[in-house]
Formats: structure tokens, sequence, C-alpha cells
């Protein structure tokens, strides 16, 4: 899949910050991968009074913008990876022509040639993460009250839950360390960060998948993610499915 010169775009997850991804991108830069990680406006500076309306556009925008810049300005062959939420802002931001094959057929060099989902969630255009899976399959998050001090209320109950607009996950720790040592799993926990809830409104615009060749590490041991929703995913794709046993947070010792 990926070459020498490739370079590859990382794509976060919900609720995660950086730090996570450390031993992940110091992995792929000690193979010699150039990489690149773009900060999603929904999942940083979640004090800031204007974090509640971050949305997917948000995230899609700042990853598009480095995107750009890769391919239009040098000429990059570019992998996007993707992970678990990442999926669906990596596919919406890359338009088809940013694509190595429409580029390579107009002239033109780098373009991205290859997508990489794992344990990532994936949309057709028009769809939302609400639409699409409604309300009860997100009933782990917890949407914390602005006006209720230490009160969570499911996401469910939304008239109510977007008093705040900052969504929390639920047994993080359970749900997406699961195959951790109990007090890695709990470290990593406590680590974790709310979500603007703006995100699982926005309709997605683009879907890469229709136009870029991929692949979908399915994680076979993942309570976040899952199973037969990866394997609906890389289904729905068309990519070449491998899989692992691991759980929501494949690295590349895992894999």
């Amino acid at each position: 899949m990926a070459t020498p010169d490739a370079t590859i775009l990382l794509v976060q997850g919900s609720f995660q910050t950086p730090l996570v991804y450390q031993h992940l991108t110091s992995g792929l830069q000690n193979k010699g991968y150039s990489t690149f990680y773009p900060s999603l406006p929904s999942c940083s500076n979640v004090s800031a009074a204007d974090f509640p309306s971050k949305a997917l556009d948000d995230d899609t925008n700042a990853v598009k913008s480095v995107l750009e810049r890769l391919v239009n300005d040098e000429g990059k062959r570019v992998v996007v990876v993707m992970h678990s939420y990442g999926g669906l802002v990596g596919s919406n931001a890359i338009s088809k022509e940013l694509s190595y094959s429409h580029r390579n057929a107009v002239g033109k060099a780098g373009g991205v040639i290859h997508l990489f989902y794992f344990a990532a969630f994936v949309l057709d255009e028009g769809q939302s993460v609400l639409g699409a899976f409604g309300k009860s399959e997100n009933n782990d998050v917890k949407v914390r009250l602005s006006n209720v001090a230490n009160t969570t209320v499911p996401l469910g109950d939304l008239p109510t839950a977007q008093e705040d607009g900052r969504m929390y996950l639920k047994n993080g720790a359970a749900l997406l360390y699961n195959d951790l040592p109990a007090q890695e799993a709990t470290m990593w926990g406590e680590r974790l960060i709310p979500q603007s809830h703006a995100v699982q409104n926005t309709e997605i615009t683009c879907a890469a998948w229709k136009y870029v060749p991929s692949t979908y590490l399915v994680c076979e041991n993942d309570k976040a993610a899952p199973v037969q929703y990866q394997q609906m995913f890389a289904e729905l794709t068309g990519s070449k499915a491998v899989r692992c046993q691991v759980g929501h947070f494949a690295d590349a010792e895992s894999t």
C-alpha cells in the first residue's frame, strides 16, 4: 500500500488527545514516513466558549487545509490513515480533485493514493451520525449539563443534552482500551476529553472511498465500534479487509 515516498496524514478519533497517537506516529516516522496530524477543532480547546459550535465541517476543513498544502503545493503522494470518528472526517475532506487518479489523469503530481481505515466509521453523502445510527446507538455517550453540577444525561435526551453541547464518553477505559492492562487502561481513560455534540448532526458531503482505493482494518475485540459495523463499513467502501485481535485502539505494534 504505502511506498517509501508516501506521506501519511493521520485523522484521529473522538475524545482523544494527540498523546494517545504518539506511539503510532513515532512508529511511522521511525520507518521513514513523513507524518502529519491535523488538530481537529471538535477535539481541542474544549474549554473555549465557542467549542460547542465546532462541527464535523470544521474538522473537515482542518484536514483539508493540510491535505491541499501537501498535494497542491508540494505534489506529495498521500496515504490518509483514519481512526474511529476520523473515518468520517478524512473521507469528507478528500475531494475527487485531490485523488491521485484524477491528478495523474490531468498531468498533475501527487494526490491521495490510498485510504486506511482502522476501527473507523464510514457514511455516504447526505448522511449524518444521528441520521444513520439514531440516538440509541450512542447511549454510551453523555452530554454534561452546564447548569447542573456533576450531572450527565443520556445523549438520546437531545433537547436537554444540547444545553452544554459537549459530549462525554461513559466508561471510556472499558470501551476504548479493553485490551490493555487495567492500570494502563484507567490512565488513558482519565485522559479522555469531551467532543462537540454538533459533529453528530453534520451531513457528509464527500465519500472519498468511491474514488480512492482503501484498506479496512477490522479490530475484532473492539467494544466501541462493534465488529459487525466494521464489517459493514468495509463492505460499503469496497475496501480490502484485514483483521486483527485487538480492541478499538490498534497501533503499530498490535497490527
